[in-house]
């Protein structure tokens, strides 16, 4: 299985190859499974209906680790961008006092680290409980 990122002009896209042999040409030939937008949370279903079962999961498992590192890297943008007003109380309590507009948008950050924090812990949590479930299964 091959999966390229096509540099398209709207939204990026992934696509879907494998090789096989073709009798009739006698020689190795690229199929295109498909492509889907980046954004896309699963790999579609024609897509998938293509594929042998441990293609399946070789997709299966490479989208596992993309969208984990997608996520990861959103998470780290949005921590990253957070206004410098947040290491500073005294500058964020002159700006609440002298600015609505400025507080507005201050909640608007702090709404957006608290979601990415909160699905951190949460994946982290699931995980967690994921493999002390493993752990405790008896041999």
């Amino acid at each position: 299985m091959q999966f390229r990122l096509l540099d398209n002009k709207g939204t990026p896209k992934w696509e879907i190859s494998r090789w096989t042999y073709s009798p009739e040409k006698k020689r190795a030939i690229k199929e295109t499974l498909g492509s889907f937008p980046c954004r896309y949370s699963m790999v579609s279903r024609d897509i998938l209906d293509k594929c042998t079962t441990q293609e399946k999961a070789e997709v299966l498992e490479w989208w596992r680790v993309t969208s984990e590192a997608v996520n990861r890297e959103r998470v780290r943008n949005q921590i990253t961008r957070l206004p410098v007003i947040f290491k500073d109380l005294g500058t964020l309590l002159d700006v609440i006092q002298d600015n609505p507009k400025d507080l507005a948008e201050l909640k608007q950050h702090a709404y957006a680290f608290k979601d990415a924090v909160s699905r951190v812990v949460r994946r982290k949590s699931r995980q967690q409980k994921n493999q002390e479930a493993v752990n405790s299964v008896p041999a």
